[in-house]
Protein backbone atom coordinates (compact mmCIF):
# COMPACT_ATOMS: atom_id res chain seq x y z
CA UNK A 1 0.00 0.00 0.00
CA UNK A 2 1.88 3.42 -1.21
CA UNK A 3 1.41 5.90 1.36
CA UNK A 4 2.11 9.51 0.44
CA UNK A 5 3.70 12.36 2.83
CA UNK A 6 2.22 15.53 2.02
CA UNK A 7 2.73 18.97 3.67
CA UNK A 8 0.20 21.59 3.89
CA UNK A 9 1.61 25.11 4.89
CA UNK A 10 -0.34 28.18 5.11
CA UNK A 11 1.10 31.59 6.02
CA UNK A 12 -1.84 33.67 7.48
CA UNK A 13 -2.57 37.32 9.04
CA UNK A 14 -1.21 35.91 12.63
CA UNK A 15 0.16 32.64 12.57
CA UNK A 16 2.27 30.66 10.38
CA UNK A 17 0.82 27.10 9.89
CA UNK A 18 2.48 23.37 9.09
CA UNK A 19 0.30 19.91 9.02
CA UNK A 20 1.96 16.78 7.87
CA UNK A 21 -0.16 14.64 6.28
CA UNK A 22 -0.04 10.63 5.12
CA UNK A 23 -2.33 9.80 1.97
CA UNK A 24 -3.30 6.56 1.18
CA UNK A 25 -6.20 4.41 -0.69
CA UNK A 26 -6.56 2.55 2.24
CA UNK A 27 -7.22 5.07 4.95
CA UNK A 28 -7.43 8.28 2.87
CA UNK A 29 -6.26 11.49 5.11
CA UNK A 30 -4.69 11.02 8.32
CA UNK A 31 -3.16 14.57 10.14
CA UNK A 32 0.29 13.40 11.66
CA UNK A 33 1.80 16.54 12.92
CA UNK A 34 0.44 20.15 13.08
CA UNK A 35 3.20 22.92 14.17
CA UNK A 36 1.85 26.77 14.19
CA UNK A 37 4.05 29.92 15.30
CA UNK A 38 2.87 32.66 16.32
CA UNK A 39 3.66 35.67 13.85
CA UNK A 40 1.60 39.23 13.30
CA UNK A 41 2.06 39.67 9.94
CA UNK A 42 -1.14 41.24 9.50
CA UNK A 43 0.22 44.23 11.93
CA UNK A 44 2.84 45.29 9.13
CA UNK A 45 0.48 44.25 6.08
CA UNK A 46 -2.68 46.42 7.56
CA UNK A 47 -1.37 49.16 8.41
CA UNK A 48 2.02 49.73 6.18
CA UNK A 49 1.28 47.54 3.14
CA UNK A 50 4.40 46.16 3.58
CA UNK A 51 6.06 43.78 5.73
CA UNK A 52 9.33 45.15 7.41
CA UNK A 53 12.63 43.60 7.19
CA UNK A 54 12.59 42.13 10.72
CA UNK A 55 9.35 40.55 10.12
CA UNK A 56 10.57 38.70 7.16
CA UNK A 57 13.52 37.71 8.61
CA UNK A 58 11.84 35.90 11.43
CA UNK A 59 8.94 34.63 8.74
CA UNK A 60 11.93 33.46 6.91
CA UNK A 61 13.92 31.52 10.04
CA UNK A 62 10.07 29.70 10.60
CA UNK A 63 10.33 28.81 7.00
CA UNK A 64 13.23 27.19 7.30
CA UNK A 65 12.26 25.77 10.47
CA UNK A 66 9.49 23.99 8.41
CA UNK A 67 11.72 22.81 5.20
CA UNK A 68 13.94 20.91 8.16
CA UNK A 69 10.68 18.97 9.48
CA UNK A 70 9.66 18.30 6.34
CA UNK A 71 12.97 16.73 5.62
CA UNK A 72 12.57 14.27 8.92
CA UNK A 73 9.10 13.36 7.70
CA UNK A 74 10.35 12.65 4.49
CA UNK A 75 7.35 15.18 2.97
CA UNK A 76 6.60 13.71 -0.34
CA UNK A 77 5.08 17.06 -1.80
CA UNK A 78 4.23 20.20 -0.32
CA UNK A 79 1.64 23.33 -1.07
CA UNK A 80 2.78 26.60 0.61
CA UNK A 81 -0.01 29.27 0.38
CA UNK A 82 -0.52 33.50 1.56
CA UNK A 83 -3.23 34.84 2.17
CA UNK A 84 -4.19 38.72 2.59
CA UNK A 85 -1.07 39.71 4.98
CA UNK A 86 1.08 38.64 2.11
CA UNK A 87 -1.44 39.30 -1.02
CA UNK A 88 -1.57 43.35 0.52
CA UNK A 89 1.63 44.15 0.86
CA UNK A 90 3.57 46.51 -1.57
CA UNK A 91 6.39 44.24 -1.32
CA UNK A 92 4.54 40.88 -1.57
CA UNK A 93 7.22 40.09 -4.92
CA UNK A 94 9.61 41.08 -2.95
CA UNK A 95 9.04 38.63 0.22
CA UNK A 96 8.12 35.88 -2.45
CA UNK A 97 11.40 36.21 -3.85
CA UNK A 98 13.43 36.23 -0.38
CA UNK A 99 11.26 32.96 1.13
CA UNK A 100 12.18 30.93 -2.63
CA UNK A 101 15.78 31.92 -2.01
CA UNK A 102 16.32 31.12 1.76
CA UNK A 103 14.17 28.31 2.21
CA UNK A 104 13.77 26.74 -1.45
CA UNK A 105 9.86 26.84 -1.07
CA UNK A 106 7.60 28.20 -3.80
CA UNK A 107 5.11 29.66 -2.08
CA UNK A 108 1.61 30.54 -3.83
CA UNK A 109 -0.79 33.76 -3.07
CA UNK A 110 -4.21 32.62 -2.92
CA UNK A 111 -6.88 35.45 -4.23
CA UNK A 112 -9.61 36.05 -1.62
CA UNK A 113 -11.72 34.28 -3.89
CA UNK A 114 -9.31 31.06 -3.89
CA UNK A 115 -8.77 31.31 0.07
CA UNK A 116 -12.63 30.62 0.51
CA UNK A 117 -13.15 28.00 -2.08
CA UNK A 118 -10.77 26.33 -0.10
CA UNK A 119 -12.51 26.61 3.02
CA UNK A 120 -15.59 26.03 1.50
CA UNK A 121 -14.05 22.44 0.46
CA UNK A 122 -13.21 22.12 3.84
CA UNK A 123 -16.02 22.38 5.32
CA UNK A 124 -17.95 20.00 3.18
CA UNK A 125 -15.52 17.15 3.30
CA UNK A 126 -15.66 17.28 6.82
CA UNK A 127 -19.12 17.48 7.42
CA UNK A 128 -20.93 14.70 5.95
CA UNK A 129 -24.70 16.67 6.65
CA UNK A 130 -22.89 19.77 4.61
CA UNK A 131 -25.71 19.26 1.02
CA UNK A 132 -28.85 18.60 3.47
CA UNK A 133 -27.69 21.90 5.44
CA UNK A 134 -27.68 24.19 2.83
CA UNK A 135 -30.64 22.92 1.62
CA UNK A 136 -32.31 25.77 3.94
CA UNK A 137 -31.37 29.50 3.88
CA UNK A 138 -27.31 29.31 5.38
CA UNK A 139 -25.00 31.55 6.42
CA UNK A 140 -20.92 30.83 6.07
CA UNK A 141 -19.31 33.62 8.07
CA UNK A 142 -15.54 33.10 7.71
CA UNK A 143 -13.70 35.26 10.18
CA UNK A 144 -9.96 36.09 9.12
CA UNK A 145 -7.24 38.47 10.64
CA UNK A 146 -8.31 40.90 7.62
CA UNK A 147 -11.70 40.63 5.86
CA UNK A 148 -14.77 38.35 7.05
CA UNK A 149 -16.19 36.60 3.83
CA UNK A 150 -20.14 36.16 4.60
CA UNK A 151 -21.53 33.59 2.21
CA UNK A 152 -25.14 32.66 1.52
CA UNK A 153 -26.77 29.49 0.84
CA UNK A 154 -30.31 27.94 -0.68
CA UNK A 155 -31.80 25.17 -1.81
CA UNK A 156 -28.45 23.62 -2.63
CA UNK A 157 -26.56 26.88 -4.72
CA UNK A 158 -24.50 29.74 -3.66
CA UNK A 159 -27.34 32.77 -3.52
CA UNK A 160 -24.04 35.43 -2.80
CA UNK A 161 -20.86 35.84 -1.14
CA UNK A 162 -19.49 39.32 0.12
CA UNK A 163 -15.96 40.02 1.54
CA UNK A 164 -16.24 43.20 4.62
CA UNK A 165 -12.71 44.41 5.34
CA UNK A 166 -13.63 43.84 9.23
CA UNK A 167 -11.08 40.87 9.93
CA UNK A 168 -10.31 40.49 13.46
CA UNK A 169 -6.49 41.50 13.15
CA UNK A 170 -7.83 45.14 11.14
CA UNK A 171 -10.36 45.88 14.06
CA UNK A 172 -7.26 45.22 16.34
CA UNK A 173 -5.18 47.41 14.92
CA UNK A 174 -7.74 50.60 13.83
CA UNK A 175 -8.88 50.91 18.02
CA UNK A 176 -4.73 49.74 19.40
CA UNK A 177 -4.99 54.01 20.48
CA UNK A 178 -7.67 53.34 23.05
CA UNK A 179 -7.56 49.46 23.87
CA UNK A 180 -6.02 49.86 27.17
CA UNK A 181 -7.66 53.55 27.66
CA UNK A 182 -11.16 51.72 28.09
CA UNK A 183 -12.72 49.50 30.24
CA UNK A 184 -15.57 49.19 27.16
CA UNK A 185 -13.25 48.11 24.52
CA UNK A 186 -16.48 45.28 23.34
CA UNK A 187 -18.62 48.13 22.71
CA UNK A 188 -16.59 50.09 20.90
CA UNK A 189 -15.80 47.45 18.75
CA UNK A 190 -19.58 46.10 18.63
CA UNK A 191 -20.21 49.71 16.82
CA UNK A 192 -17.54 49.68 14.43
CA UNK A 193 -19.08 46.24 13.09
CA UNK A 194 -22.62 47.44 13.50
CA UNK A 195 -21.73 50.11 10.71
CA UNK A 196 -20.55 47.63 8.71
CA UNK A 197 -23.22 44.96 9.38
CA UNK A 198 -26.43 47.40 8.54
CA UNK A 199 -24.76 48.17 4.90
CA UNK A 200 -24.81 44.02 4.46
CA UNK A 201 -28.25 43.47 6.09
CA UNK A 202 -30.12 46.55 3.68
CA UNK A 203 -28.34 44.62 0.15
CA UNK A 204 -28.22 40.85 0.98
CA UNK A 205 -30.12 39.81 4.29
CA UNK A 206 -33.54 41.25 3.46
CA UNK A 207 -34.57 38.38 1.10
CA UNK A 208 -33.29 35.67 2.79
CA UNK A 209 -34.27 33.53 5.64
CA UNK A 210 -31.12 32.45 7.20
CA UNK A 211 -32.10 29.34 9.23
CA UNK A 212 -28.57 27.81 9.97
CA UNK A 213 -25.01 29.30 9.75
CA UNK A 214 -21.30 28.04 9.75
CA UNK A 215 -18.44 29.33 11.66
CA UNK A 216 -15.51 29.51 10.25
CA UNK A 217 -12.13 30.65 11.98
CA UNK A 218 -9.25 29.50 14.24
CA UNK A 219 -10.55 31.21 17.43
CA UNK A 220 -13.98 29.78 17.53
CA UNK A 221 -12.75 26.45 16.54
CA UNK A 222 -10.66 26.49 19.66
CA UNK A 223 -13.26 27.84 21.72
CA UNK A 224 -15.69 24.81 20.96
CA UNK A 225 -13.30 21.77 20.67
CA UNK A 226 -13.59 19.93 23.68
CA UNK A 227 -10.81 17.51 22.65
CA UNK A 228 -12.91 14.69 21.17
CA UNK A 229 -12.96 13.26 17.59
CA UNK A 230 -16.15 14.86 16.57
CA UNK A 231 -15.20 16.24 13.02
CA UNK A 232 -17.98 19.29 14.22
CA UNK A 233 -19.62 20.25 16.64
CA UNK A 234 -23.62 22.30 16.71
CA UNK A 235 -25.56 23.82 18.92
CA UNK A 236 -28.68 26.26 19.06
CA UNK A 237 -28.79 30.05 18.66
CA UNK A 238 -29.22 30.58 22.68
CA UNK A 239 -26.28 27.68 23.56
CA UNK A 240 -24.26 30.15 21.39
CA UNK A 241 -25.51 33.30 22.89
CA UNK A 242 -24.94 31.42 26.83
CA UNK A 243 -21.23 30.74 25.97
CA UNK A 244 -20.67 34.32 24.63
CA UNK A 245 -22.45 35.86 27.87
CA UNK A 246 -20.73 33.24 30.08
CA UNK A 247 -17.32 34.60 28.78
CA UNK A 248 -18.58 38.51 28.56
CA UNK A 249 -21.18 38.59 31.22
CA UNK A 250 -19.61 41.66 32.89
CA UNK A 251 -18.10 43.20 30.31
CA UNK A 252 -14.81 43.11 32.23
CA UNK A 253 -11.40 42.33 29.76
CA UNK A 254 -9.93 40.74 33.32
CA UNK A 255 -12.31 38.07 34.40
CA UNK A 256 -12.88 37.31 30.42
CA UNK A 257 -9.19 36.61 30.25
CA UNK A 258 -9.61 34.44 32.88
CA UNK A 259 -12.75 32.63 31.40
CA UNK A 260 -10.61 32.38 28.03
CA UNK A 261 -8.16 30.39 29.78
CA UNK A 262 -4.95 29.47 27.00
CA UNK A 263 -6.67 31.58 24.60
CA UNK A 264 -6.30 34.51 26.54
CA UNK A 265 -3.09 35.52 25.27
CA UNK A 266 -4.64 36.59 21.81
CA UNK A 267 -7.49 38.46 23.72
CA UNK A 268 -7.38 41.11 21.08
CA UNK A 269 -8.39 38.95 18.70
CA UNK A 270 -10.90 36.47 19.94
CA UNK A 271 -12.84 38.94 21.22
CA UNK A 272 -13.99 41.13 17.77
CA UNK A 273 -14.59 37.38 16.47
CA UNK A 274 -17.06 36.62 18.88
CA UNK A 275 -18.15 39.46 18.54
CA UNK A 276 -18.56 39.24 14.92
CA UNK A 277 -20.30 35.66 15.38
CA UNK A 278 -23.21 37.14 17.82
CA UNK A 279 -24.00 40.36 15.88
CA UNK A 280 -24.53 38.14 12.92
CA UNK A 281 -26.77 35.48 14.78
CA UNK A 282 -28.58 38.14 15.66
CA UNK A 283 -29.16 39.70 12.88
CA UNK A 284 -29.71 36.96 10.49
CA UNK A 285 -32.16 35.06 13.40
CA UNK A 286 -29.96 31.61 12.56
CA UNK A 287 -31.61 29.15 14.71
CA UNK A 288 -28.81 26.32 14.53
CA UNK A 289 -25.28 27.02 14.74
CA UNK A 290 -22.58 24.36 13.25
CA UNK A 291 -18.56 24.69 13.54
CA UNK A 292 -15.96 22.66 11.83
CA UNK A 293 -13.52 21.31 13.94
CA UNK A 294 -10.79 20.14 12.18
Amino acid sequence: MQIVTFASIEIGSYEVGMKILELSQKNGMKEIDDIRYGLELGKDAYNQKEISNEMLEELCEVLEDFTRIMKEYQVDDYRACATSAIRETRNCLLILDKIRVRTGLEVEVLSNSEHRFLGYKSIASNEESFQKIIQKGTAIVDVGGGSIQISLFDKDALVSTQNLRLGTMRIRERLAEVENRTTHFGEIIEEMINNELKSYKRLYLKEHEIKHMILVGDYINQLVDRGGKAKSVSFTREEYLNLYEKILADGSREKAMERLGGMAENMSLVLPALIIYRKLIEETGAEFIWVSVE
